[in-house]
């Protein structure tokens, strides 16, 4: 039976401390800069560990569902900056987290055990999630390069119905030519740029 995660013992007592010192707060804030990074965490544990909806967060944890899902986009920026992706699908980022907390899971397990078998079956845990998380980085880079190639097609179609003289090339395209192929092409783009600087 899958484990019913509840609300961290840490965030509850930080919860009734704060309450002590100040007024009960209303659902959805005001917050203190503690209660909003505390609130944070445990929002991140619940979607991100337990796989837990922004609705059921916001039941569990007597919040304002729109609060919730803000926490969930900042957090969801913040793994778009590391993971270095400028539009990254959210299910995408989320499975790429998912598997970094498991893999920083397993490495504690590993660091605590002296069994040499269990040793050995969490390192190849680890290496199972690393290989995962470089074949989601070769498919990002796949697609990226598809949109690319595709987008350039449809300008280029579109440039010569028009009647206009320019064309484009994908960066993709000169890393699969020859040396002296890229060469020759780079010669004319550079005359090009030339002539309409002459005509400018």
């Amino acid at each position: 039976m899958p484990e019913i995660p509840q609300i961290s013992p840490e965030f509850i007592e930080e919860t009734k401390q704060s309450q002590t010192t100040s007024k009960l707060r209303k659902r959805g804030g005001p917050y203190s800069k503690h209660d909003t990074e505390a609130r944070k965490e445990e929002v991140y544990r619940l979607y991100f560990e337990y796989g837990y909806s922004a609705r059921k967060i916001a039941q569990l944890m007597k919040v304002n569902r729109n609060t919730v899902n803000g926490d969930i986009d900042q957090w969801y920026s913040v793994m778009a900056k590391k993971w270095g992706r400028l539009d990254p699908e959210y299910s995408v980022i989320k499975q790429m987290e998912a598997l970094e907390v498991q893999k920083s899971r397993i490495r504690q397990d590993l660091d605590k055990t002296t069994n040499s078998s269990e040793k050995i079956a969490f390192e190849r845990l680890i290496f199972d999630i690393d290989s995962k998380i470089m074949q989601i980085n070769l498919k990002l880079v796949d697609s990226k390069v598809n949109v690319h190639d595709l987008a350039t097609f449809w300008l280029n179609r579109w440039m010569k119905k028009n009647g206009k003289d320019d064309r484009y090339m994908t960066w993709f395209d000169g890393i699969r030519l020859s040396t002296k192929s890229f060469e020759r092409i780079k010669k004319i783009i550079n005359e090009d740029k030339q002539n309409n600087l002459r005509r400018t």
